[in-house]
């Protein structure tokens, strides 16, 4: 029977999107793997070798100051987030007056920065949108691939499902292909088997082939290295959480190196093994994997030429179940049930509603597999299964206690949405509770640094962070475990509360790195020379009014702290003294609002910080606590920005005079654009020297821009800080356009762009207790 006969196991494009790339892989994770920057250091933090990077072109203002003799002798330019191979250039040596490609092809200096330019305006983007180029490094292949080709470098991809690598392919470049290592440009594709790391047959442009061009076969060749590179690809699943994805290796003379990882892998690799992979993933799907060894264990024994003892394999392919299961009752009318599988149980037990007393035995599918077992009739009232099985009977199943059925369980009760966003909902919540960010990205030698540079600001600080106690890959396991489907008005917050809890914990994974940047930007947006520019234009709109207003001790902003939350009916929340902290005034979630030790500020500042962090954080806070949902006390995903926008058009609904502070949200956005351009102590000068600010604004505003990183000197940037800005143009548009919209921002802590939800949910909406009164000047003597 010819490959294409056996379409039933094929894996097509519509199935392989709809089956496993939608419900596997969340846009995080296409985020992540489409960035080439920002997964190469997310690879090489966690011992992965790659491809040394040389250098990042980021603008055009970067292409232009670029020229030939900062370009190594040998290099590869390629899109950040190109695809299919495009947009990629190796040189593989440069003379006086070229550049040559390892196909022989010349390049002038002049036509690489025009590529260059194409790149950066997205022609080879996934997108199609701006970009970055990379010059990095040019892999040299292993001494092994010279038998069969001397042009470009021949990849390794592995398919990995589950933690399982269950199909592989040699991607071999041809003169055709013009040395790349592209099936569609006419490279050609070489299965492999995944026990031994053999070749089994080779396909070029979807026809057939045996010999290589030389002549030299395309079977039976043994790959080097290749317990390394499964076990290689399994792990990177593991770190990465891309559930269905796509690694590719390369052979260097050097060792293995990560090329890529794709979260939309292709196709093509089934084809070049003549094996359906449709089949090979639900083989896998419901294995308890539980580490990567495990994982290439299970690789071994399912997709190995090597003959395996019959009941391994058996054991292997036998379904997974857990305590709890849906089970379908097949009597004269089919009934959907739930089963309990009893480990330690005798008898099998049935719903006597279901059951006729004179029968004996029952037909059950469960599985997919049917059964007939015996039966006694009992009533199961006030129970959510309705059938009970004996593990005896179950010999040709694995029963997996910790498999998580709380989905299949909600299914079957009645209000099985609302319980099951609930669990949802208070599982996340745990989560988030346990990730308290920027303690992380605060320094332990802060005070230390800031005294030694401030005396003497002749070099960049070097911070250090404390080692998080919490453990990161746990919450990530969690986290996988937890449901992404629900029939609920409200699952789509959720997602996006997922994906950014997980992106939270890979920035702190990433601290010490230059990944920092990439990762806040994806949490919080990027700060682009559009953004820059409109808080230049603010900085010359805004008059500098002195603050003049009176000064208050210590004890007084204290006492008229307390006063005001009770005025506002928020007794229970307490007022306590930090020694050693970035902010005057700090609200927890914990009823606490934290005041910096013999912090004095002027009543018009202390006016500022009230509506800052009483009438914004705090009544959001309370008004979320009465949806029912934690979500809303907590915040949905990308709050913040709503959050610390809607703080600071609070505070300029004062109009009181606060000096210099009123410009701190534009000094933020120039920090973190100017950050990844400059180190710290040239972003330090040139904030004083150009605006004219203080020396402690001016640390403030590069502490905030360089946060996480130990070597400040870094060109790159913590971009968290940019929100009180871009927060404030947003809630003045929403408010723009719907005067009365401050009460929908009242109703917890949620986005702007996450309000249109509401309307599906107008049945369980709730009113905000607490409101600012008008935004006028407060009394809080």
């Amino acid at each position: 029977m010819g490959f294409f006969q056996k379409a039933k196991g094929i894996l097509g494009i519509n199935a392989r999107n709809h089956l496993y790339i939608s419900k596997y892989n969340t846009r995080m994770h296409k985020r992540l793997a489409d960035d080439k920057i920002f997964t190469k250091h997310f690879l090489e933090s966690r011992g992965f070798g790659v491809a040394k990077l040389y250098r990042v072109v980021e603008s055009f203002e970067d292409l232009r100051s670029l020229s030939a003799k900062d370009l190594p002798e040998s290099f590869v330019i390629k899109p950040n987030h190109g695809y299919g191979g495009q947009g990629i250039i190796v040189i593989r040596e440069k003379d006086e007056a070229s550049f040559v490609g390892v196909s022989g092809k010349k390049y002038t200096f002049e036509e690489l920065f025009l590529h260059c330019n194409s790149i950066l305006e997205g022609k080879y983007s996934i997108s199609g949108l701006r970009d970055k180029v990379i010059v990095e490094e040019r892999l040299e292949p292993h001494e092994m691939f010279s038998e069969f080709t001397t042009i470009g470098l021949p990849d390794i991809r592995v398919i990995v499902f589950n933690l399982v690598p269950v199909i592989a392919m040699l991607r071999v470049p041809t003169i055709e292909s013009e040395g790349k290592a592209n099936v569609h440009l006419g490279a050609i594709g070489i299965g492999i088997d995944i026990g031994s790391g053999r070749t089994t047959g080779g396909v070029q442009r979807n026809e057939k082939i045996h010999v290589f061009p030389n002549g030299k076969p395309v079977k039976n060749i043994q790959l080097s290295f290749w317990d390394e590179i499964l076990f290689s690809a399994s792990k990177i699943q593991q770190c990465t959480k891309i559930g269905f994805m796509a690694v590719d290796f390369v052979i260097t003379k050097s060792g293995v190196k990560v090329l890529e990882v794709n979260a939309r892998a292709g196709l093509m690799v089934q084809i070049a093994n003549q094996i359906p992979l449709r089949k090979r993933l639900e083989k896998v799907q419901d294995v308890k994997v539980t580490s990567p060894e495990k994982g290439v264990e299970v690789a071994e024994a399912l997709f190995s030429e090597k003959t395996l003892p019959d009941e391994k394999r058996e054991l292997l392919e036998r379904p997974v179940i857990g305590l709890i299961e849906p089970a379908t009752f097949l009597g004269k009318k089919n009934t959907a049930v739930l089963a309990k599988i009893d480990t330690d149980g005798t008898e099998n037990f049935i719903e006597e509603s279901l059951f006729q007393e004179n029968e004996l035995t029952a037909d059950v599918l469960i599985a997919e597999k049917r059964l007939r077992l015996p039966f006694r009739a009992r009533s199961f009232h006030g129970e959510e299964f309705q059938m009970i099985i004996a593990a005896k009977y179950l010999k040709d199943f694995l029963i997996d206690p910790s498999r998580n059925v709380t989905k299949k369980i909600e299914r079957h009760t009645r209000h099985g949405e609302e319980k099951l966003i609930k669990n949802i909902d208070r599982k996340l919540s745990e989560i988030d509770s346990q990730i308290n960010l920027l303690s992380f990205f605060k320094p332990v030698n802060l005070e230390e640094q800031k005294e030694i540079f401030l005396s003497n600001p002749r070099e960049s600080p070097q911070f250090y962070y404390r080692t998080p106690k919490v453990a990161l890959e746990e919450l990530l396991q969690k986290l996988s475990k937890i449901p992404n489907e629900c029939d609920h008005p409200l699952m789509p917050l959720y997602s996006k509360k997922r994906e950014e809890i997980e992106m939270k914990i890979h920035l702190i994974q990433a601290i010490n790195t230059p990944a920092i940047q990439e990762i806040s930007e994806r949490l919080w947006g990027e700060v682009d020379e559009a953004i820059y520019s409109r808080a230049l234009a603010y900085l010359k709109t805004i008059p500098h009014e002195e603050d003049r207003s009176k000064r208050m001790s210590f004890s007084d902003v204290v006492s008229s702290a307390e006063k005001y939350l009770k005025k506002n009916g928020l007794s229970h929340w307490a007022v306590k003294i930090l020694d050693s902290t970035i902010a005057d005034f700090q609200v927890t979630k914990q009823n606490t609002l934290f005041i910096k030790k013999d912090v004095e500020v002027s009543e018009n500042r202390f006016q500022s910080l009230l509506a800052h962090e009483v009438d914004t954080h705090i009544f959001r806070l309370e008004n979320g606590r009465t949806s029912g949902y934690f979500l809303f006390e907590r915040g949905t995903a990308g709050y913040l920005r709503t959050e610390e926008g809607l703080a600071v058009y609070n505070q300029n609904q004062l109009k009181s005079p606060v000096g210099e502070k009123r410009s701190w949200g534009a000094y933020r956005v120039i920090s973190a654009y100017l950050g990844k351009k400059m180190s710290f102590l040239d972003l330090y000068h040139y904030l004083r020297s150009t605006f004219g600010i203080s020396e402690d604004s001016a640390w403030r505003s590069c502490i905030k821009a360089k946060r996480g990183l130990r070597d400040t000197s870094l060109r790159a940037a913590f971009t968290k800080d940019s929100i009180y800005f871009s927060g404030r143009e947003d809630v003045e548009k929403f408010l723009g356009e719907d005067p009365e919209g401050i009460k929908k921002l009242y109703i917890g802590k949620i986005a702007i762009e996450d309000l249109w939800i509401m309307d599906k949910i107008k049945d369980k909406l709730w009113e905000p207790k607490h409101l600012p009164s008008q935004y006028k000047p407060r009394s809080f003597r």
